[in-house]
């Protein structure tokens, strides 16, 4: 065994052959760091933009008290969306899917009702 390091194979210690070289990039297929400055000052711009929005519905739910009319009117699902998106994207924060969207397109919650079901009487 004259001339093999002493070199051990363990957790944070791959083989050499997988070892990252000098000059070789980590990961050459992801963001650059101008789209990650992009997606920060996005980020930053919608919650500047989510900041005024609330400020607003302030002001109106102040002036106006049907507090459903404001909803309705200023409140819009693809607005906010794409605020929060934004947020998330560039602050980093986890990204999960999930249709919140009931039948009918809007966020109302949908009514489960779960009915138990007689035993099969030939079993």
């Amino acid at each position: 065994m004259k001339g093999k390091s002493s070199y051990v194979v363990g957790k944070g210690k791959p083989p050499v052959e997988h070892q990252i070289k000098p000059g070789e990039a980590r990961n050459p297929g992801g963001k650059t760091s101008e789209q990650k400055l992009m997606e920060l000052a996005n980020a930053q711009a919608a919650t500047r933009i989510q900041a005024r929005l609330l400020q607003a519905l302030e002001g109106q739910m102040l002036e106006d008290d049907t507090k459903q009319t404001i909803v309705d009117n200023y409140i819009k699902a693809e607005v906010l969306k794409l605020v929060k998106d934004a947020q998330d994207r560039g602050l980093g924060t986890a990204k999960q899917s999930v249709d919140l969207s009931s039948t009918d397109g809007t966020m109302t919650p949908t009514r489960i009702v779960i009915e138990a079901a007689k035993p099969d009487e030939h079993s």
